[in-house]
């Protein structure tokens, strides 16, 4: 068939005739109308990027492999409720995570539905998960970097602890970024002022100390932790399932309770096991105001009990993690793998600043070199000194140690599955220099996977009454619930030998809790001598009598219940 003659292509010639709109394909798109589009779409502030901007260049180069069409980048964001991050339950605080960035993606994906209404080419990148796993370790997993994107399209500045602080909702947002295929008529630029306070207030919260008071970050002291179960802490633990003996090794290894947080985190998104630096950032104009008017009640009420939380703190053993764990005296200590292990020597030189521990690291100061052959040939130089690291394409220098590796064998040795001896011995590792210069290399960058040593990690008690809730029958004569409480004896009175009557009403006085018909009765659940019996009695009073009931008892010679209510029950019982 003639393609011209085809349904599709006759009906799409006869729209194009009626003036159907397209946008034309060199066209910019008008800025103010896709702001108001991002805010009609439910956004709460919302910014525009061009793609060749300078801040944009460690990912411009991924994005567009993906996505060479790129011209501009809709950055925006959502705000989330502040008290659900605020409070100790890290329940509430992941529900408001998932929620919000739930809606962030559907955001995103309705802006890119009505710009492909309009002929516009366009996508919506995760606000997270998923990501390109394929990419993992070593490598970024993500297609945008949502917060460079966000700094320079003037949504807000990173604060210390690595969080973008909006100006206005501080950091308690998440951010999306829509990829767009057309020009703008104008672009927005980064803020001229850091919203970050520099109260230091994260630092203090931080279970693991990933937050220096000087503005470093120690990623995978925060990675470790806080991403628990994600995909490095989860790598973890199937290795730890894997290498188990038997269930009574594996409890050994994996307690209880982190069984079950793991399960919680398969079944319904993985959970964060901290965020406390976001939960007391005071930062954005419509967060301050509080904080300003009466700062120890946010430290009572948001930092302290988050600071004295009883909880697992997840350490790479040997990182400066575990050093600053122990000031928290309710937190119990785990030392743990981090799944960071990398697979290629790229990878290797990609993750060292990120697993690299400066207090580790305190009094070396070394130029290493390292000649990797085989399979992937590199050459790389790494200083150490004055807690910093730097790492240098080729060999620059003269070195104090000088490694010459198989690429394969130097990665297997990092990962554990290959002997640095037998690599020694075979001469597949050579080393020139000081031996002793290796192992204080190595000690600041801590393993990244172990057998995990037994640490004692118990349920935390609930303040909750556990229980079944009861059925609640209805009343044949009322048709309403039966009421079951407590009443208190008032009053009695003598009728006649051995009758009484009996004035019962609510502990706390006021009408009685519940209505009734004439000739109702009443069920006693009472303990006589100790043993625990029910008895009913017809109810003698008037229905509109509404502070108290009345039974008239007879007392039986043989009667438990009747001979209790006579000669044992007291005013006040």
């Amino acid at each position: 068939m003639n393609l011209d003659a085809h349904p599709t292509i006759r009906r799409l010639t006869g729209q194009a005739s009626e003036g159907m709109h397209q946008e034309p394909a060199e066209t910019a798109l008008d800025a103010a109308w896709l702001r108001q589009l991002a805010s009609d779409c439910g956004a709460a502030d919302a910014g525009l990027v061009e793609i060749a901007r300078p801040g944009l260049d460690p990912q411009r180069e991924e994005i567009l492999r993906n996505y060479p069409w790129t011209k501009s980048l809709l950055s925006l964001v959502l705000r989330m409720a502040r008290e659900p991050l605020r409070g100790a339950p890290r329940s509430v605080a992941n529900l408001e995570f998932h929620r919000t960035g739930h809606e962030v993606d559907e955001v995103c994906a309705a802006i890119v539905a009505r710009l492909e209404e309009r002929g516009v080419r366009a996508v919506n990148p995760s606000m997270g998960f998923p990501m390109e796993m394929y990419q993992n370790p070593g490598h970024a997993i993500w297609i945008v970097s949502h917060k460079p994107v966000a700094v320079e399209a003037g949504l807000g500045h990173m604060g210390i602890h690595r969080n973008l602080i909006h100006p206005r909702f501080g950091n308690f947002v998440l951010l999306g970024t829509v990829l767009i295929d057309r020009e703008t008529t104008e672009y927005d630029h980064p803020i001229d002022y850091n919203p970050c306070l520099e109260c230091k207030l994260c630092v203090a919260a931080c279970p693991v100390g990933a937050i220096g008071p000087e503005g470093s970050f120690n990623f995978s002291s925060c990675f470790t932790h806080n991403y628990r179960e994600f995909l490095g802490g989860f790598t973890d633990w199937v290795e730890q399932v894997t290498d188990a003996r038997d269930a009574v090794d594996y409890r050994r290894r994996i307690s209880e309770p982190e069984t079950a947080s793991m399960w919680q985190s398969l079944s319904h998104g993985a959970n964060y096991k901290s965020a406390y630096c976001m939960a007391v950032c005071p930062a954005g104009e419509d967060v301050i105001g509080a904080y300003l008017h009466d700062r120890q009640r946010h430290l009572r009420e948001v930092v302290r009990p988050l600071q004295e939380r009883a909880e697992p703190v997840y350490v790479v053993p040997g990182s400066d993690a575990e050093v600053a764990a122990h000031k928290f005296k309710n937190k119990t200590i785990k030392p743990v793998g981090n799944g960071l292990r990398a697979r290629t020597i790229a990878g290797l030189l990609n993750f060292m600043p990120f697993v690299f521990q400066p207090n580790q690291s305190q009094g070396l100061d070394a130029i290493f070199h390292f000649t990797f052959t085989g399979a992937e040939r590199r050459e790389a130089t790494i200083t150490i000194k004055n807690r910093t690291l730097e790492i240098e394409d080729g060999l620059v220098g003269e070195p104090d140690m000088h490694v010459t590796a198989d690429a394969k064998t130097w990665l297997g040795f990092l990962a554990k599955e290959k002997s640095l001896l037998l690599a020694l011995i075979t001469r597949r590792v050579r080393l020139k220099g000081n031996p002793m210069l290796l192992l204080a290399f190595g000690k600041c960058f801590p393993s990244t996977g172990a057998r995990h040593k037994h640490v004692e990690i118990l349920p935390q008690p609930s303040m909750a009454r556990s229980g079944s809730s009861r059925y609640l029958k209805n009343d044949p004569a009322t048709g309403k619930i039966r009421w079951r409480g407590k009443l208190t004896l008032s009053d009695m009175a003598d009728e006649a030998h051995e009758v009484k009557t009996f004035r019962f009403s609510p502990p706390g006085g006021g009408p009685i809790p519940f209505e009734y018909l004439p000739g109702q009765f009443v069920t006693l659940h009472i303990a006589p001598r100790g043993i625990p019996t029910k008895r009913s009695y017809t109810i003698a009073s008037s229905p509109t009598w509404r502070d108290r009931i009345e039974i008239t008892v007879k007392r039986e010679g043989q009667g438990l219940v009747s001979r209790w209510l006579h000669d044992d029950l007291g005013i006040g019982d």
